[in-house]
């Protein structure tokens, strides 16, 4: 069973919910949305350094805080990097609005607990208002029973628990401070009540990170989400953020032994070697990335204040600029055989999470390189957190 469970995971591709991006094109989309989608798929696919197009995608995150202290999260561990703070209503509306033109969904969530913020919810409200699709990632630990409400009544699309273990003893080697029974009964308490209310929506999606701890627990965790009804169960392998000092300590604390991974291959199986995926990098075209504070980061696997490409507070929000900035030019020029006219650092200078041109080279040891989590490709459905791994 366990060397089967690997296998799927090697087997996973990076855009595993097409059903879900198809469902947000085509019931939010229009003619502008649709128009400026083919625009985007075909300046990556002509690895253009200067675009058009717009992001029509967009992460942004309530809040930077989180009520658990989980070991491979860089909030959880207490090294964010970025100032921690809380996005009101109105600088949410504000950095949102420029984008509602061209987007079909917004993932609203990245490096904390969503739901901390309580405004969260006009959040969600707002952008189904704005016709965008919307999704949510949270630990459900702290959900009160008017937070169940609040959730079925925002209009939430779709809702990723995160709960990686059947029992509390695997669960809370993880998910520290956190409440496995707590969890399990709000996931029933909320299909129970979205169910009595005829609701579609959220999608539940239960995603359970595979770990040396849980990795037994796989078929337990396929009955008891039967047993809960959620609407999908989705087994993703562990990642490192790319700048822990100790990722040696934490492969051997965390991940499957060499001996679980059976017809693995190393790539797979050493989180310090992952397979590179073809180019150019799709969030420099597909999505925008806005932290708590209002600064942009080039993705959502990047989450320090000293590598954003933008600051929404310092500067007239006009997306089209900031989206053909210096930063993001130079970002896309590591992946085009052109070379941009002016051209400054950035922290994509050394990923190798993208393949690229064999004369662009790496200029430095890859910041990502040791990235394992599954990446949801934003759209990749269309011609995708955090996600970002999301965790």
């Amino acid at each position: 069973m366990k060397a089967a469970v690997l296998d799927h995971l090697r087997k996973i591709p990076q855009y595993t919910r097409h059903a879900r991006h198809a469902r947000s094109v085509i019931q939010h989309g229009n003619i502008r949305k649709w128009s400026n989608l083919i625009r985007v798929e075909i300046e990556r696919k002509l690895r253009r350094i200067e675009v058009k197009g717009h992001p029509y995608l967009l992460i942004i995150d309530p809040c930077n805080y989180c009520n658990l202290r989980c070991p491979l999260c860089p909030t959880g561990v207490k090294d964010l990097g970025r100032k921690q703070s809380i996005m009101s209503f109105d600088d949410f509306k504000r950095y949102f609005d420029p984008h509602i033109p061209y987007l079909f969904e917004a993932y609203l969530h990245n490096w904390g607990e969503s739901l901390i913020n309580k405004e969260t919810y006009r959040f969600i409200q707002y952008a189904q208002e704005n016709n965008v699709g919307t999704n949510l990632s949270s630990n459900l630990v702290t959900l009160s029973s008017d937070d169940i409400n609040n959730i079925l009544d925002s209009g939430l699309e779709y809702l990723v628990a995160s709960l990686d273990g059947v029992t509390a003893e695997s669960y809370k080697q993880y998910r520290v401070r956190g409440n496995f029974d707590r969890v399990v009964h709000n996931i029933s308490e909320l299909l129970r009540r979205r169910n009595l209310r005829k609701l579609k929506t959220p999608i539940i999606e239960w995603q359970f990170i595979i770990m040396k701890h849980n990795l037994h627990e796989v078929a337990e965790a396929e009955r008891l989400a039967k047993k809960l009804g959620v609407d999908l169960l989705r087994f993703i392998p562990a990642g490192i953020p790319f700048d822990f000092q100790n990722k040696q300590e934490l492969i051997e604390q965390m991940f499957p032994p060499a001996s679980e991974e059976t017809d693995i291959p190393d790539g797979a199986r050493n989180p310090l070697t992952p397979i590179q995926k073809p180019g150019p990098c799709f969030y420099l075209y597909r999505s925008m990335v806005i932290n708590t504070d209002g600064g942009i980061s080039p993705c959502c696997e990047v989450y320090r204040k000293n590598s954003d490409f933008a600051d929404l507070n310092d500067i007239e929000i006009d997306t089209g600029r900031i989206w053909n900035n210096e930063m993001y030019r130079s970002a896309r020029a590591q992946f085009s055989h052109q070379n941009p006219t002016s051209k400054t650092a950035t922290i994509c200078d050394g990923c190798e999470i993208f393949s690229r041109p064999s004369n662009k080279q790496v200029t430095q040891r890859s910041p990502l390189e040791n990235i394992s989590v599954i990446t949801e490709e934003p759209g990749s459905s269309q011609p995708q957190s955090p996600k970002r791994r999301h965790q």
